[in-house]
């Protein structure tokens, strides 16, 4: 992720919490992540989201994303990631950036909720969740369609 999209992130997370901007009005809710800027609204630069992964979650499945890097910054908790075989421990007010290719999955090993923004660059992929919320049997075949390999072996 380049430093420019990451200080816009930083500069956005700021003013939200001390004048309560909203960058999408509609703050739409698909596959739990809730939509705060997409493609329509950064030209297809970049899509921002929040969400929160309850305690004891597994997440989803290895998978990896051949258009976008995915970035997360946590928020409040702990979350496990497992990016290319390597585990990190993300904590609160850290950031980690996901290139595109990489295979990578979480857990909320902790009794605790984590609250985290997660960024796509390019935008685009927001299409997919909102495919999956609808059909998630099919999730192999609609992350193709974008694609995000998810490994279900």
């Amino acid at each position: 992720m380049n430093a420019r999209l990451l200080i816009l992130i930083l500069v956005w997370v700021i003013l939200k919490k001390t004048i309560g901007m909203k960058i999408n009005q509609s703050q739409e809710t698909y596959f739990g992540l809730t939509f705060l800027a997409t493609g329509k609204e950064t030209d297809g630069k970049y899509f921002l989201s929040h969400t929160t992964i309850p305690a004891g979650d597994d997440g989803p499945p290895i998978h990896f994303h051949a258009n976008e890097d995915e970035g997360f910054y946590l928020k409040k908790g702990e979350l496990n990631f497992l990016v290319d075989g390597k585990e990190i421990r993300l904590k609160e007010g850290e950031f980690l950036n996901i290139q595109k290719g990489e295979k990578h999955t979480w857990q909320n090993k902790t009794e605790f909720d984590a609250e985290l923004m997660v960024t796509f660059v390019p935008a685009g992929i927001e299409h997919m969740f909102k495919e999956l919320e609808q059909n998630i049997s099919d999730m192999k075949e609609i992350g193709k369609k974008y694609g995000t390999d998810f490994q279900m072996d």
